[in-house]
């Protein structure tokens, strides 16, 4: 399977249909990036942009994929690439323009007033934090040295080695430092029901954490596999040259059924009656829009946290406002950076 081929095949409808989902996985107080109080998740400006959303989403996704198809036995190999972006883009402007919507709606006729605004903290999470899921990163550095002990045998130098090895090592070191990040941010907690808040949070941790270690695992084996085609152990032709790319769908396909069931911090999953929330009925979470740039981006300088809870989907969103945000991003771009160079200097 090429490149092109996956992309079209593959990452296109994925990528869209997720994004298609997005108001369905996010909170109903957060919908398109918008900070909404409880009373009023029912609002008719937003039942209506979700339905807009899923109608030009919706087309978005299908006319992108049929466009990539037909494109991908003809023409260059980046065109299913240029599809994918159009995709992307087209998407979070159907997002933007459902977000101005509300937000109109919102400040004019002010949702926020007369509620008392707070932000509710779990004391326990220092004492108690959540353990990180070593045990699930064991199948990928198993797979790292199958991939290191089969290369040394099977292929003609180390380049190839050398360049599958440092791409899983890379792979599967990235999302082990941002997954350990992610278990250090601060937790959402809802100000109408802290606790049960945090019940659903943990549980969402973990579910998220097993779930990208297994595609991080996948994604190592579907390198390995490419390994192994290149250095000849099975011949690429016939189904034999889709094997490579299955692990990797099936990681994906397991990311996006844990986050899909999950939901937006865990909000979707049952938890036990924990009794009336804490919290006061006139308290609602903090209308905190301002720091959010297009609903997507946060920046708070003020803010010492790194990693926050995403605004859309089910993941986590980078404090850009703190300087050492900045220095993961260098990180996760210089390391595909610094492996071309490797590679290059040992062809050479």
């Amino acid at each position: 399977m090429t490149a092109a081929i996956l992309i079209s095949d593959v990452l296109i409808p994925f990528i869209g249909t997720l994004l298609l989902l997005t108001p369905a996985i996010t909170r109903p107080t957060v919908q398109f990036g918008v900070r909404v109080p409880p009373e009023r998740t029912g609002a008719p400006v937003l039942r209506d942009q979700r339905r807009a959303y899923y109608r030009r989403a919706g087309a978005v996704v299908v006319c992108c994929t049929a466009a990539a198809v037909a494109l991908a036995g003809h023409g260059s190999w980046w065109l299913p690439k240029i599809v994918l972006l159009a995709e992307v883009a087209a998407e979070l402007g159907c997002f933007l323009r459902a977000r101005r919507k509300i937000v109109a709606v919102k400040n004019a006729e002010r949702w926020f007033a007369g509620l008392r605004q707070t932000v509710v903290a779990d004391t326990s999470w220092r004492t108690d934090p959540p353990r990180f899921p070593v045990r699930w990163l064991v199948p990928a550095l198993l797979v790292i040295a199958a991939t290191a002990a089969v290369g040394a045998v099977r292929a003609t130098g180390p380049r190839p080695v050398i360049g599958i090895v440092a791409g899983q090592a890379y792979v599967t070191a990235l999302w082990t430092g941002l997954l350990l990040l992610f278990f250090r941010a601060r937790p959402e907690v809802e100000a109408s029901d802290p606790a049960g808040s945090v019940r659903r949070y943990r549980r969402f941790l973990g579910a998220f954490a097993r779930a990208m270690l297994t595609l991080v695992a996948l994604v190592d084996l579907t390198l390995l596999l490419s390994g192994l085609r290149a250095w000849h152990v099975f011949r690429p032709g016939g189904i034999g040259g889709d094997l490579p790319a299955v692990p990797f769908i099936v990681g994906l396909l397991v990311l996006a059924a844990v986050t899909v069931r999950a939901g937006q911090g865990g909000h979707r999953l049952p938890v036990a009656t924990l009794g009336p929330a804490r919290a006061p009925a006139a308290a609602v979470d903090r209308d905190d829009d301002r720091f959010w740039k297009g609903g997507v981006i946060y920046l708070n300088r003020d803010d010492p946290a790194l990693m926050v809870g995403a605004r859309v989907g089910a993941g986590f969103a980078l404090n850009v406002g703190n300087p050492a945000a900045w220095l993961i991003i260098a990180v996760a771009v210089a390391g595909p950076a610094g492996l071309t160079l490797l590679l290059y200097g040992l062809a050479h």
